[in-house]
């Protein structure tokens, strides 16, 4: 067909025009308001996540804090007030938390509990405002509340795969946390030599047993346990004969098998190496911060990083081939210094007790509290909402 031949398309009529224009610009406003409201609703999500991670840490920090005092309290409420706590790309602050406490999960929350024993978990909340730049076109809302609320608490273990020093501490009370220790007094968390051969020796008078003296703070009854079903074969030491096996056991916390509340540790109690165990206990505590402070509340209210606490499992001998773990405790180790300490390799022998101050209960990961308690002696700080 040639080209004088071809039809032409029939021309547009002006309101033709007109629709097309008016149909472009009402999509084109659509598609800014759409883009508009991503930008916003998108803002909110980023803010929710900023603000959810802050309450996160804050109640991590909060709870870590926690040990059975209206002192525990105060200082969960500070760490709350020292966490990090900006939005907006780091650059506004959130507003003041809301921050309560309670027993459990369950409730009830109050803000300062008095007494505050029991009080295991803490709920911060926080809310911000988040700015609208693009829904008031729609609707007249020009900022949005933007809340965030986490939940921690201290969880009782019963099991420790790893994490444990090779020593014991020794009970006839099965009941946690304390298991009938007293926070500041101090045990023997591996026994001086037994020498049944020493006149007077006997349950009745179990001191008479050993080459030395023992802690102080051991009772009797935990005396006479030992004389009557360790003796001369268990002195509370429990790993490897290695020197390099006891340096990583006492340094590093490995173990030699798992532990949890009811298992019979006799298996694996040994006598160990006394001369050995003394330096890498010194070396151990050289690693603080702290090398002075011999007082559990002295120790924990200064700066300190935690490495003069010993977590060990508390046993309760019954029988020449049964020691049952009842629990668990953390003890301060002994220094003194300032700087570098020798305490244990100047202050004891092949025939001396390892003593150790009962700080409380443990708690994983935690330099700054001893905890509540409950009934293992031993806690983990975690998220539970």
């Amino acid at each position: 067909m040639s080209p004088q031949h071809r039809l032409a398309a029939p021309p547009r009529k002006a309101g033709e025009r007109g629709f097309v224009l008016v149909t472009v610009a009402v999509s084109a406003i659509a598609l800014v308001v759409v883009i508009g409201l991503s930008v916003d609703i998108g803002k909110m999500f980023i803010t929710k996540n900023e603000t959810q991670i802050y309450v996160d840490a804050a109640a991590l920090a909060a709870a870590q804090k926690l040990d059975g005092t209206t002192a525990g309290i105060t200082a969960a409420q500070a760490a709350v007030t020292s966490s990090v706590n900006t939005w907006n790309f780091d650059t506004t602050a959130v507003p003041a938390p809301t921050v309560t406490f309670a027993t459990s999960t369950a409730g009830p929350w109050v803000a300062s509990p008095s007494p505050a024993t029991g009080y295991t978990h803490v709920r911060v909340l926080a809310t911000v405002a988040q700015p609208l730049y693009f829904i008031p076109v729609a609707v007249p809302k020009y900022s949005q509340n933007i809340p965030a609320y986490a939940i921690a608490g201290q969880i009782p273990i019963t099991s420790f795969p790893r994490g444990l020093a090779p020593y014991t501490a020794v009970t006839v009370n099965d009941t946690g946390p304390n298991f009938g220790l007293t926070v500041g007094d101090e045990y023997d968390i591996q026994w001086p030599q037994f020498n049944d051969t020493r006149a007077g020796c006997g349950v009745n008078q179990p001191d008479k047993c050993f080459n030395q003296d023992p802690c102080s703070g051991d009772s009797k009854a935990a005396k006479q346990a030992v004389v009557s079903n360790w003796s001369s074969s268990n002195n509370g030491y429990w790993g490897d004969n290695s020197n390099s096996i006891i340096r990583a056991e006492v340094l590093d916390l490995i173990q030699i098998a798992s532990v949890e509340v009811g298992f019979n540790i006799e298996p694996v109690l040994s006598n160990g190496n006394k001369s050995s165990e003394a330096g890498y206990l010194d070396e151990r505590a050289s690693q603080d911060t702290n090398t002075t402070d011999n007082v559990v509340s002295t120790y924990l209210a200064s700066t300190h990083n935690g490495r003069r606490l010993l977590p060990v499992p508390i046993v309760h001998p019954r029988s020449s081939t049964q020691t049952d773990v009842v629990g668990y405790g953390v003890f301060l180790l002994y220094a003194n210094g300032p700087g570098t300490t020798n305490y244990y390799t100047r202050n004891t022998n092949g025939n001396s007790p390892f003593c150790a101050i009962y700080a409380g209960s443990y708690v994983v990961g935690g330099t700054g509290s001893t905890g509540v308690g409950g009934s293992t002696g031993a806690l983990r700080i975690k998220l539970v909402q």
